[in-house]
């Protein structure tokens, strides 16, 4: 029986079962609209927020059948998801995404994770583990007016789970094809004032494999060790204290026996953070919030390569660094009365880089940046809410920024709003496209008048931020007799001073890049048919014609024209769940060590049989990723990485 055959005859199977009403419990059709934390920094309602957020709550997280946190963002309309063993895994909102996408700010519980070296994420050494995750809030725009230059084109804020909603333990085995192998524990108490909670993880996977046959070219395996502990104190009814220390560490084995370029060698990572709180309610709908964030990565990547110049010669590629953050900030949110909130605040940074690669000959590189900012929101009538907000900001590569919004929303009616939205933002140059002075040093001894090096990326320094204009136009909507809920919204986004590195000296590009289209996300809970999470996306690109020259085409093309996400699932008779998971991505193109690729589609497939006491997540399951077979994400170069079918079965046990 072939794959598609498979699917289709485990779809008959589940569908042919009913579920009376009664079985499934009315909390999701009673509740109220989840409150969303990361559009203004204000805890609002998504009818009232100024940006357009996606919640991606727990229930979903475990019915997806994903292991990665980035996978995850699929189900965010307008995103482009993709793993490639060059680089590893890359997220882009909106098109414009390279192999080392930095437009993005993502962030663990509101304080960000992002490589300052190279301004990318690192998906698979992030120190949190999808058992850990409470949430994801998404917000698919420029955010620059609650969070600055980093948040340029959308923000990412991971939220986990507080200490004290896990008192107890949970064990989670996961086994698989090709060595996949996932271990979790957590262990977790609480008690009046003091709450503590601990998880450690090891994983090891092999997304890519080198094999003699078309289209496996490349080989990546990979092992991850996490460790995070996670404390809260609450001294009085009106304050308490958050501690949080993550570590992860691991290898990849990366390269191809293809290939004398980039033969089989290791990276290894370690990375920790370590978070501290104080928060004081001193008022209903008032706090004040002091933190400190450190935030360090080792990255050890180094092996010798052959370049044929000609003649053929050999040249050590050192990719190692090391950088270290360190965040301070203060933050007051405050209620005036019903119909005024604000929320203002100031931080302080400093960015610590090492590495002889991409900086040669300049040292350990440090730099200090601040913000101050504010959102307020004002109903000034009582179906009119209008925001407005701005950051200003100074970044050790750029002059001071400043990044207003304003919004406006209308109540149709109390389930319903509509959204008007307005700014303008920035996105500062990350370390490399400010100072790279990239070498690699040539082994082979070679004659007279021969260099001692080849050049990398190189930047002479003087780089201006880019910039961002953005209109937007939104509608959400939750009708709780139905269990739907909707957000749709069309939008536009013009993008200035791009940094491009064409024959790999970064530049600002002239000319405007505008991306323009329309989203539309349902999220639908049905007492017999189940849930639905549905998303589709239209994005067009304009511009770059003139001045990005030889790429122009891949600009226009840089996202898909349509690209689709469905998540269903449902409880089963037996106490058993089920869910599939489809994902149909346009023809479009990665820009930098991308390539134009085709369309593809891609089905997960999740079987689970419930146990354990009422309302706990005890289960065995079987997971199928790539049910429809293998797939294309990420054209780099014209080298292929195929993402293959992954089957594992999952035990989770709670106590």
């Amino acid at each position: 029986m072939n794959n598609n055959k498979l699917v289709s005859a485990f779809l008959v199977t589940l569908c042919s079962g009913t579920v009376q009403a009664g079985e499934l419990s009315e909390d999701i059709f009673l509740a109220d609209l989840p409150t969303v934390l990361t559009a203004s920094r204000i805890e609002q309602s998504p009818l009232d927020a100024p940006a357009p957020v996606t919640v991606i709550d727990r229930e979903t997280i475990l019915a997806s059948g994903f292991t990665e946190v980035h996978d995850l963002l699929r189900l965010a309309p307008g995103f482009q998801v993709a793993d490639w063993a060059g680089g590893g895994a890359v997220v882009a909102n909106h098109g414009m995404g390279t192999g080392y996408p930095h437009s993005l700010l993502v962030m663990l519980d509101g304080r960000s994770v992002v490589n300052p070296v190279l301004g990318t994420v690192n998906w698979q050494d992030l120190p949190v583990r999808l058992e850990d995750i409470e949430r994801i809030e998404v917000v698919r725009g420029p955010n620059q007016a609650s969070y600055g230059a980093a948040a340029y084109n959308g923000v990412v804020n991971i939220i986990t789970r507080s200490p004290g909603e896990d008192s107890g333990g949970v064990l989670v085995l996961s086994r698989g094809e090709r060595g996949f192998a996932d271990n979790y524990v957590r262990l977790g108490r609480r008690d009046e004032h003091f709450d503590w909670r601990i998880s450690a993880s090891d994983r090891s996977a092999t997304p890519f494999r080198d094999l003699p046959r078309p289209g496996y070219y490349r080989r990546e395996t990979n092992e991850r060790q996490t460790l995070r502990t996670e404390f809260s104190y609450r001294p009085s009814l009106d304050q308490e204290i958050n501690a949080d220390f993550s570590l992860a560490q691991g290898t990849d084995l990366k390269g191809t026996s293809k290939s004398i370029d980039e033969p089989y060698h290791d990276r290894d990572v370690d990375n920790a953070t370590f978070h501290i709180a104080w928060h004081k309610n001193y008022a209903p709908g008032s706090e004040l919030l002091l933190r400190y964030f450190h935030y360090r990565q080792s990255d050890q990547e180094r092996y010798v390569a052959t370049v044929i110049i000609p003649p053929a010669i050999e040249v050590l590629a050192d990719l190692s660094f090391k950088s270290r953050r360190d965040d301070l900030e203060f933050q007051q949110t405050h209620r005036f009365s019903d119909a005024l909130q604000g929320v203002w605040g100031a931080s302080l940074r400093r960015d610590r880089i090492d590495s002889s690669h991409y900086f040669y000959g300049k040292g350990v590189l440090q730099g200090t940046a601040w913000q101050v900012f504010g959102n307020l929101d004002w109903r000034f009538a009582p179906d009119w809410l209008l925001h407005l907000g701005g950051m200003v900001e100074r970044h050790y590569n750029t002059e001071t920024l400043s990044s207003p919004r304003v919004a406006l929303n209308y109540m149709i009616s109390p389930n319903q709003s509509l959204r008007v939205s307005a700014g303008s933002g920035y996105r500062a140059p990350n370390i490399v496209e400010f100072d790279a002075n990239e070498i690699f040093p040539i082994l082979t001894p070679l004659p007279p008048g021969y260099p001692h090096s080849l050049p990398g990326l190189i930047s002479s320094g003087g780089i201006k931020p880019e910039q961002v204009d953005f209109r937007d136009f939104g509608y959400v909507a939750r009708f709780k007799e139905l269990g739907l809920q909707l957000d749709a919204r069309v939008y536009a986004e013009d993008y200035s001073e791009v940094i491009w590195a064409p024959g790999g000296e970064f530049q600002n590009v002239p000319g405007t890049v505008r991306v323009k289209g329309g989203e539309l996300a349902i999220d639908w809970t049905h007492a017999v048919l189940g849930r639905v999470r549905l998303s589709h996306a239209v994005i067009d690109i304009e511009g770059g014609e003139a001045e990005f020259g030889g790429d122009a085409d891949y600009v226009s093309r840089s996202a898909p024209r349509h690209s689709t996400s469905l998540l269903w699932s449902k409880h089963l008779p037996w106490d058993l769940a089920a869910s599939l998971g489809y994902y149909q991505v346009g023809d479009m193109a990665w820009l930098g060590d991308g390539n134009r690729q085709a369309a593809y589609e891609r089905v997960d497939v999740k079987l689970a049989k419930r146990f354990g006491r009422p309302g706990s997540e005890d289960e065995i399951a079987l997971t199928v990723q790539n049910a429809n077979g293998r797939h294309l994400e990420f054209l780099g170069g014209n080298t292929a990485n195929y993402t293959e079918r992954q089957a594992f079965v999952t035990l989770r046990l709670g106590w």
